[in-house]
């Protein structure tokens, strides 16, 4: 039982996200289907039929989503919440009978949360366009713009801005390079907290789950070198870090949190 819940809470997450990271950096630019995965390690057309008739089906569902929540956001956020209720609930009853109510009230908030979120972020890294014209549908056209013409960096030696990108393409960006962001500071999360379910010590499980954050960053950003239209950039890498660094932060403090209520 012990092992099925350290299984559960703590390795899936971080296997769901590795996926989820290596399935998003392997799509080409222009496409947004697994085909580039599989032309690297099967050459099966049966296989390569079957995950293509999987990620056509989960761009349906995503599809069919965004657009209602674009059309009915109070019944969405009403659904969001009874199911947000249900989550926490399995969430509050696979925790340790023994951990006080406090401890267990925080654990439940905070795993239902990371769910819920990465969800959403999946959702968008399958089909953003269709969050953007969603987000366009809900906000007039000159707001957007104006928050937009404030932005104006370098990445990886090229600006950044409302000139070179245009609206779509900037939306595209940031909200990618926040989604990576998050999906790496997950990542660090996690993997913090089972190294140190393993080892009861924080200070070597926060300095290996970043070992493995930027190990397996790095390792991306180099295989993206071999997908058509795609590249690795050491700005990649550094961003990753830092969001790595982030949830590593966070697995910290959230243990910390923990002793306090105990």
């Amino acid at each position: 039982m012990k092992f099925l819940k350290y299984f559960v809470i703590n390795l899936i997450p971080i296997i769901i996200i590795m996926g989820t990271i290596f399935i998003a950096s392997s799509q080409s630019s222009d496409q947004q289907d697994i085909s580039p995965i599989l032309d690297q390690v099967t050459d099966e057309n049966t296989l390569r039929g079957y995950a293509s008739s999987l990620m056509e089906r989960v761009n349906i569902v995503a599809e069919r989503g965004i657009s209602v929540v674009a059309n009915n956001p109070m019944i969405v956020l009403v659904s969001i919440f009874i199911l947000s209720i249900i989550i926490a609930f399995v969430f509050f009853r696979l925790f340790r009978s023994d951990d006080s109510i406090a401890k267990k009230v925080v654990k439940t908030i905070l795993y239902t949360g990371l769910l819920l979120s990465f969800l959403a972020t999946f959702i968008f890294l399958v089909r953003s366009d269709l969050v953007i014209e969603a987000l366009r549908s809900r906000a007039s056209f000159d707001q957007i713009r104006a928050i937009l013409q404030t932005i104006d960096f370098t990445y990886a030696g090229s600006p950044v801005n409302l000139q070179s990108h245009g609206v779509d393409g900037l939306l595209n960006f940031l909200l990618r390079k926040a989604a990576h962001f998050f999906l790496f500071a997950m990542l660090g999360f996690f993997v913090f907290l089972a190294l140190f379910k393993l080892s009861r010590r924080s200070l070597s499980s926060f300095i290996i789950a970043m070992i493995v954050v930027i190990a397996y960053a790095a390792l991306d950003e180099y295989r993206q070198t071999f997908i058509p239209s795609r590249s690795g950039l050491i700005e990649d890498v550094y961003l990753d870090t830092a969001g790595g660094l982030f949830g590593t932060t966070m697995g910290f403090l959230k243990k910390k949190i923990s002793s306090w209520l105990e």
